[in-house]
């Protein structure tokens, strides 16, 4: 089988690797749909953490099982959907036992060497990660899940969307899109704005739902949001943020930032803002996600760029690499489901 191979020297390409088998309670997809990401990019520049070339990248991958072991369940059938949730815990910790698997330590994710990931023909997982999805929804947009499920994530750790009236997304690049679109998804009734600079990417981001875009944070009220989400990472945003916040209303930090920033811990005291931080996503994350990709279909056809062929995504891949994204907002490779 085909698969995309990072190399040492900062490049992709497409190399004959053997096809996986299933052992018990594991299965063999057949990659329908593959997204690249900025922790791809990441591993291929040799900056990432823990994604060290060379290997088969790629956590954001859906398909259809082709083979199954034994142990996998009477849910799960050969021919079935499904998006695959790239955690692999370690199943014995504390946070483990009690459901916040996404948050344990000892976890592997999809797309580094003990794992190979799914820029591949077909990729081995245990059943544990399949997460089912709709016979309605096209296999080619099975991988967008895992994106929109941090978005979903992030939503989620804010509370209840019941009482809240208003909500502000601080950063409008492709995670705040998302947001933005889970947010008007599940309260349809909430005032969305979000503060977003590239005057160029407020088209997309009414479509996604935003009520009203900005490009200076600073132009907004403050005291005002029952919910901030913190979407880019640039520091002078903790304080606005903060500030933005509605009196009882909360922060939800979804940024990466590589070091300790300032926060106005008095202010929060005083108006009793609460500041909360999300991490990935869990399995019904990953379910709810596949609504509203189904719920947005425009905005989903704006935001993806497909290619089908192997050769020409490790083409593109090493190109936005050297030179950047471009006007490739998200790159999903699509395979026949045939």
């Amino acid at each position: 089988m085909q698969a995309i191979e990072f190399a040492q020297d900062g490049t992709a390409s497409v190399r004959e690797i053997p096809r996986p088998t299933a052992g018990s309670g594991e299965a063999v997809i057949r990659v329908t749909s593959a997204g690249v990401c900025g922790s791809d990019i990441s591993a291929l520049h040799g900056t990432h953490p823990f994604r060290k070339p060379p290997l088969i990248s790629g956590h954001e991958v859906g398909g259809i099982i082709d083979e199954i072991g034994p142990g996998a369940g009477d849910h799960l059938r050969v021919g079935t959907r499904v998006v695959i949730d790239p955690q692999w815990p370690c199943g014995s910790c504390e946070l483990c036992a009690r459901g916040d698997y996404h948050l344990c330590a000892d976890k592997t994710m999809l797309g580094v060497p003990r794992w190979p990931g799914g820029l591949a023909d077909f990729v081995k997982v245990p059943t544990f990660t399949l997460v089912p999805a709709p016979e309605s929804l096209d296999t080619s947009l099975l991988s967008f899940a895992e994106p929109v499920a941090v978005a979903v994530h992030a939503v989620r750790r804010a509370g209840q969307l019941g009482g809240a009236r208003r909500a502000v997304v601080l950063g409008g690049g492709t995670i705040g899109t998302l947001i933005t679109a889970v947010l008007s998804t599940q309260a349809p009734d909430l005032e969305i704005t979000v503060a977003e600079p590239r005057q160029h990417l407020h088209e997309l981001l009414t479509l996604a739902g935003a009520t009203t875009t900005v490009e200076d944070a600073e132009q907004l009220p403050g005291n005002t949001y029952d919910l901030v989400f913190l979407a880019a990472g640039v520091p002078a945003l903790v304080a606005t943020a903060i500030a933005r916040a509605a009196t009882g209303g909360t922060v939800v930090q979804v940024a990466v930032f590589g070091s300790a920033q300032p926060t106005p811990i008095g202010d929060m005291q005083i108006r009793e803002v609460t500041m909360t931080g999300t991490a990935t996503y869990t399995k019904d994350d990953i379910a709810a996600a596949l609504e509203v990709i189904q719920a947005k279909p425009r905005l989903v056809e704006r935001m993806v760029t497909f290619t089908d062929d192997w050769t020409d995504a490790a083409r593109r891949i090493t190109a936005i690499a050297a030179e950047g994204p471009g006007d490739v907002m998200k790159l999903i490779v699509s395979r026949s489901s045939e």
